[in-house]
């Protein structure tokens, strides 16, 4: 049973060449979870991502309700997957 439900909200910061990023995306549209989508250098600057993600050196980066789980592999735990 998945933890994660349409109540929720997932936030995926990324860019589009990255496997992970349109695997969570792809998690989120099979399950129904409403989520928003940002693109790094176009929705938001390097500089915004590397002020909400200071110890981040990949993408995706994802927040849950607001608060930072991690990467796509926490998001896969979320879900139970």
């Amino acid at each position: 049973m998945a933890l994660i439900d349409r109540n929720d909200l997932v936030e995926i910061y990324g860019q589009e060449a990255c496997t992970y990023c349109k695997r969570a995306v792809e998690v989120c549209e099979t399950y129904k979870v409403p989520y928003q989508y940002y693109t790094v250098r176009e929705d938001i600057t390097l500089d915004e991502f590397k002020e909400m993600f200071p110890h981040a050196r990949t993408v995706p980066q994802i927040k849950l309700n607001g608060t930072w789980i991690g990467g796509f592999k926490e998001l896969e735990a979320e879900f139970r997957l």
